[in-house]
């Protein structure tokens, strides 16, 4: 089987460069001089996402709408679950006919996450409605969405979110009467690679007709992003527990004084390396545990609602720290080879982590992607969740569809007014068709 999958690796490669010799030009690079980011320290840059949220401002709270709906039968009744099996995503509603943007946000984020509620205020503020959904490997989607209630399988996870995304788009136009234009779809990290798979769905179904679809810092090889992410967790360790809870603490004390000063203004992170007075070790346990913190909570949700018993910790009615507390020390790592690998197992029996990372990779629909017009990058040369070879892969496969920034880590420009701009430009060139717009891309 290995020889196999080396096989179709290698012709998947040949297949990419003869894409790439045909694409009419590269991808576009920010000039490094030009670029202002202030942070040569990818790991310091990308703290910046880990206290990231949104103002949620709601001066006419009937324009920010928490909804629910439901998507599969008995999963509203599950014990110890109860009333929390229906899939819950926000709308952000112009009253007015637009165009409307719908966001997938990073590993194991809800609908509610920070920094996806900070994309969507910004996309609001320039005119669009905005449907922000949970991440796969979030606790939600897992209990409400997933048809296996395994979620980490990019397959069937992007086809779990293309039928989520079609109901949730049927509740806000015919209940809601939401007056939508076209659509566009937006993904960073985790959630711009489920992203990818779901955009090759609809270019094959054409059941939503994405006019765009735009990844943000997708990871190239998911699985080694996931053990980079482990290991910056896991520095923790090192840590003693009253260390962690403070580093936790003074992060979260930053986002909250955060939303009270100007967080718009382009100066706010000005001098961030002496006002965040981190240790190096503190910096990657912050990342570490901001990017995988919800995956404990899909774990201790599909104890419950799936019976993998995986989990061992006692467990009542009255009785649910301990079980949650063993979920959140396991890992992202730890939730694929305990949960997610032996339930694909009893498919295939020689399923295994690399097998499992080569298939449900964006490699593995790189084909589609190249060819594909109306699939856009945008991408940090420094992102900590890259290996050397993935730009390559990047470049090779979007071609004069990527935009290459020199810095930001991983994320870690998000708030960056020239990032910012550019999503916005983006998405104005492709769903209002403003062709006075420079063409970014």
């Amino acid at each position: 089987m290995h020889t196999t999958n080396s096989l179709a690796r290698l012709l998947l490669t040949l297949a990419l460069s003869l894409l790439a010799c045909a694409a009419s030009a590269g991808a576009r690079h920010v000039d490094e001089v030009r670029y202002a980011y202030p942070y040569l320290d990818p790991y310091l840059a990308t703290t910046t996402i880990a206290i990231m949220k949104g103002r949620d401002e709601r001066e006419n709270i009937e324009n920010i709408r928490d909804l629910q709906v439901s998507l599969i039968e008995g999963r509203n009744d599950i014990p110890y679950l109860e009333g929390k099996g229906k899939l819950r995503y926000r709308l952000y509603d112009q009253k007015e006919e637009a165009p409307l943007v719908m966001v997938i946000p990073g590993l194991g984020s809800s609908a509610y996450a920070g920094s996806a509620s900070y994309l969507a205020e910004m996309l609001y503020a320039e005119g669009f409605h905005v449907l922000v959904l949970p991440d796969p490997l979030n606790w939600n989607f897992a209990l409400a969405v997933s048809s296996t209630g395994f979620p980490g399988d990019h397959f069937a996870d992007a086809g779990d979110m293309y039928r989520a995304m079609q109901t949730a788009l049927r509740q806000v136009t015919r209940e809601l009467d939401v007056e939508v234009g076209r659509v566009g779809l937006l993904g960073f990290s985790e959630g711009a690679l489920n992203a990818a798979f779901v955009d090759k769905l609809d270019s094959e179904q054409g059941k939503i007709n994405f006019a765009t679809t735009l990844l943000v810092n997708p990871p190239a090889d998911p699985l080694f992003a996931i053990r980079k992410i482990d290991e910056m967790a896991q520095a923790g360790l090192s840590l003693s527990a009253k260390e962690r809870t403070q580093v936790q603490a003074y992060a979260f004390g930053t986002g909250v004084r955060a939303l009270r000063e100007n967080f718009e203004d382009p100066h706010y992170f000005d001098d961030w390396d002496k006002r965040l007075r981190m240790t190096n070790t503190q910096i990657r346990y912050l990342i570490g545990a901001a990017l995988f913190s919800e995956v404990g909570d899909t774990m201790y949700t599909i104890e419950l609602a799936m019976h993998p018993h995986v989990l061992k910790a006692p467990f009542s009615k009255d009785l649910r720290t301990p079980r949650l507390e063993e979920a959140r020390s396991i890992g992202v790592l730890g939730y694929l080879n305990r949960f997610l690998l032996p339930r694909l197992k009893q498919k295939d029996p020689q399923m295994d982590m690399e097998t499992l990372d080569a298939t449900t990779s964006l490699r593995a629909i790189g084909t589609a992607l190249a060819k594909s017009k109306r699939v856009f990058l945008m991408h940090n040369r420094d992102d900590i969740l890259l290996q050397p070879q993935d730009m390559d892969f990047f470049e090779r496969t979007f071609g004069n569809r990527a935009i290459i920034y020199p810095r930001g880590g991983h994320l870690g420009n998000l708030w960056y007014p020239p990032n910012k701009a550019d999503m916005v430009a983006h998405f104005k060139h492709y769903l209002v068709g403003d062709r006075t717009l420079e063409d970014l891309f």
